[in-house]
């Protein structure tokens, strides 16, 4: 009757899922597709977003899922850890073998062994070599490494190897994977990524976190002392900086300049200079209709009475350079209540026909703007394992393809069959665990420094 192979229990089932391969292209190409949809669909937005521009059920399964913050949601996490036990079991269930065959001694020489080996030759020569150590030494040592002589049923034979390591790269990679994820986890449960905006003068201790819509505290202030700008001669901007003070329980900690592809960073969390704007302060209009002429100062969202009329102004919005044509106000004209009309004024074009509102001819005399510096604010705490673990992946690669495990045998021996005078059999072979094209080739341009001597 035929054996039957007894059942596995249930530890035996679990590793065997976790090193399954199957199990790892699966959740490779999960991740890949869970990629392509995070470019798909806006990330960092509030739920309002997805609820506006979305209907009901997908808004659910976004609010479920996570789908607005995708990288940092839960089952992300999970799908990184599974991924992560996946390599981890397979590369134990694996590794074990290979370190057998690396700290295997050497086969000893016969016949079936040369047999065996990939690449295998035999000369005969009527001389012996004087001094077979040497002799091999000349001939491999530059090529595979010191010669170990290795016991033979007759005459003398030696073992040669080198790239006995190269069969750990690919658990170099593997590590070098884990160590990435454990970054990757450690960035998305301990890190953050935020903005803060800051005008002159100002200081905050709190930033504002996008894909959770909440402010941070820092456990520190951040004041811009100063915010400087330089300008092309098309005044396109240049170069734009910010000064800053950290600031601890009101002392002075730590200054700092902050350019853009200049970050700074304090205590972990850095400082990256992103964007910039001017925000007018007060802005003082020239009001005509008729004859008569007035003269208001308007601040930025606050309705200001026209003297002598039942008109109103309000500067809703502001821009610096409003279709090329340079700075603009936006501007509401109410009476009794009552919106009348709206537009935009031009600062640089005071004759521009359409710097109306109702009857009135609106001129702007001057704006005073303050500068407003943006900051793009990341903590990763993680980032150093992504480093470490890209210098392992790369030092893997290397290890990977640049190398392999070589083994060379060769048998010095008395040929005592021989009729033709050659009394020396030299028989010699190798193998290498990949890449074997290369290894002939240079086992053949070997053979023929035999053949010559």
């Amino acid at each position: 009757m035929p054996k039957t192979k007894p059942p596995k229990g249930i530890g035996s089932e679990i590793v065997a899922f976790f090193a399954s391969v199957k199990l790892a292209l699966v959740l490779l190409i999960t991740l890949a597709v869970i990629s392509i949809l995070g470019t798909i669909l806006p990330q960092g937005e509030s739920l309002a977003f997805y609820d506006q521009h979305y209907s009901p059920v997908s808004g659910k399964l976004i609010r479920f899922f996570q789908l607005q913050d995708m990288y940092h949601s839960w089952w992300f996490q999970w799908l990184l850890l599974l991924l992560t036990a996946n390599l981890i079991v397979c590369s134990l269930k694996r590794f074990s073998s290979t370190w057998k065959v690396v700290t295997a001694p050497s086969r000893s020489v016969s016949n079936h062994l040369f047999e065996t080996l990939y690449f295998h030759r035999k000369f005969t020569f009527r001389d012996r070599p004087q001094d077979p150590l040497a002799w091999v030494q000349s001939l491999l040592s530059r090529q595979f490494g010191k010669p170990v002589a290795l016991p033979a049923p007759q005459g003398t034979a030696f073992f040669l190897e080198k790239g006995r390591f190269s069969r750990f790269g690919v658990y170099l990679v593997h590590l070098s994977i884990l160590v990435i994820f454990v970054g990757a986890i450690i960035g998305s449960l301990f890190g953050f990524k935020g903005s803060l905006e800051l005008m002159e003068g100002e200081e905050k201790d709190r930033i504002f976190i996008k894909g959770a819509h909440s402010l941070r505290e820092l456990g520190f202030a951040v004041h811009l002392d100063r915010f400087t700008m330089t300008f092309y001669p098309d005044q396109m901007p240049k170069e734009y900086r910010s000064d800053l003070s950290i600031r601890e329980k009101g002392r002075e900690k730590e200054r700092a300049e902050v350019r853009v592809n200049d970050p700074f960073t304090y205590k972990g969390i850095t400082f990256y200079q992103s964007t910039w704007d001017q925000i007018p302060v007060s802005i003082e209009l020239i009001l005509k209709k008729g004859g008569q002429e007035s003269n208001l100062e308007v601040r930025m969202e606050e309705r200001i009475q026209v003297p002598g009329t039942s008109y109103a102004l309000e500067a809703v919005r502001y821009a610096n350079n409003l279709g090329n044509l340079g700075p603009a106000l936006g501007v509401i004209l109410f009476n009794n209540s009552d919106e009348v009309d709206k537009g935009w004024i031009l600062a640089r074009h005071p004759a521009f026909h359409g710097n109306r509102l109702g009857e009135f001819q609106l001129t702007i005399k001057e704006i005073k703007t303050r500068y407003v510096s943006g900051f793009q604010v990341n903590r990763d705490p993680g980032v150093w394992f992504i480093w470490i673990g890209a210098s392992l992946m790369l030092l893997g690669f290397i290890i990977t393809f640049y190398f392999s495990h070589q083994q060379v045998w060769v048998w010095i021996r008395e040929n005592t069959g021989s009729k033709s005078g050659e009394r020396i059999e030299i028989l010699m072979g190798g193998t290498a665990h990949k890449n074997r094209r290369a290894f002939v080739l240079k086992m053949e341009q070997i053979t023929e420094k035999v053949q010559g001597s």
